[in-house]
């Protein structure tokens, strides 16, 4: 019998890249409308965990991707028929391959009370090798745009959806020939404060 085998990574320099952007998007983008607003509480509007199929688009890459997702306060408040929320978040490759992380924004827009669209357009981060002797997808550069869209269903406090996210340079961040990109298929799960 197979079992799944899970590697985090460990490299100090993923850490490094995570929390930095994480750290310069919280000051940047968010600091000035919460106190505009008098939101100092409760900054947190949903956390998200995922389950996606990783690198549909190629053979290079595959497993399933876990996905853990914050979104922040909508800039301007709820209830609006579209709410643009800040969002950090990171995916880990349960099987060893590239894993991600991403700061941006989602655009919500309310269809009825329950169902809803969503878009989300920002930038990531990879571990993967390159643009030398890339092992396994070769991406290009390290920064990446991140684009991503869903379809989903909110209760209560609860939502679920189904999503698909793409990231690549497009030929804009690096000179780099190599472009393979990361699409992943998969599912939401919100829960909302």
């Amino acid at each position: 019998m197979h079992g799944i085998r899970v590697s985090l990574p460990t490299e100090k320099s993923m850490i490094t890249k995570i929390i930095a952007p994480i750290s310069i998007f919280l000051t940047i983008f968010y600091t000035a409308p919460i106190h505009a607003r008098g939101e100092v509480n409760n900054i947190v509007d949903s956390v998200i965990l995922g389950a996606f199929a990783h690198s549909i688009s190629n053979g290079d890459e595959g497993g399933i991707d876990g996905n853990l997702e914050v979104r922040l306060r909508p800039f301007f408040r709820h209830g609006w028929r579209v709410e643009i929320l800040p969002t950090l978040g990171a995916s880990v490759n349960l099987s060893g391959d590239t894993n991600t992380a991403y700061a941006g924004a989602t655009a919500r827009y309310r269809l009825t009370e329950t169902f809803f669209l969503e878009g989300f357009l920002g930038l990531t981060i990879h571990d993967a090798d390159t643009p030398v002797d890339a092992n396994g997808l070769d991406l290009g550069c390290t920064l990446l745009f991140r684009e991503g869209a869903g379809f989903g269903y909110q209760r209560g406090k609860h939502s679920f959806g189904i999503y698909v996210y793409h990231a690549s340079h497009g030929g804009i961040i690096c000179d780099e020939d190599k472009n393979a990109g990361i699409t992943n298929v998969g599912v939401h799960y919100g829960y909302h404060f």
